[in-house]
């Protein structure tokens, strides 16, 4: 059976699916806009290894979601969802990593398909939340998010990477 992730009530003009291996150049090219947008740029190499792991099959419970964005035959948008467990009452949910639109396809309703493929897919594979976060200052961001009724949760987000890591292992 195939998942439908795209819905024509939301926005005709937008398709949502998982990808494809052969969608990998188009989600190597989005993947190296989206770092070049967060001050991170990456080279050719590392765009194209992240879109092969982005677009390879599921084949394990844990392993993580990707959907892409298709406007027209572009790929305009992902949103990447890894599995977390545990989750409310011992259950596996799934968090939005990272949600992307191009520059070009801001508000146009590309967020809005991913995240109702993402709440359809979180529901067909049995999954008991969509857990994300955004920054605090992305005040677009947070509209969209408010929009699809979501609760805002009183967590703090924490990271500890680089010098921090080793600091703590001892």
């Amino acid at each position: 059976m195939t998942l439908v992730l795209h819905s024509n009530d939301v926005r005709p003009s937008v398709m949502a699916r998982r990808p494809e291996p052969a969608d990998v150049p188009l989600v190597a090219a989005l993947s190296s806009e989206m770092q070049q947008h967060y001050g991170a740029p990456v080279t050719d190499e590392a765009a194209e290894l992240a879109a092969h792991l982005a677009c390879r099959p599921v084949t394990g419970e844990f392993d993580p979601r990707t959907i892409i964005a298709l406007c027209g035959d572009t790929v305009c948008g992902s949103i990447v969802l890894n599995v977390t467990f545990p989750a409310s009452e011992l259950t596996r949910s799934l968090y939005v990593r990272d949600l992307y639109v191009a520059r070009a396809m801001r508000r146009r309703g590309v967020g809005q398909v991913l995240l109702a493929a993402a709440a359809r897919l979180t529901l067909a594979e049995g999954f008991s939340a969509l857990d994300w976060t955004t920054e605090g200052a992305n005040q677009a961001a947070q509209a969209l998010y408010d929009a699809t009724g979501a609760s805002r949760l009183n967590r703090t987000f924490y990271r500890l990477a680089g010098e921090g890591l080793l600091r703590l292992q001892g």
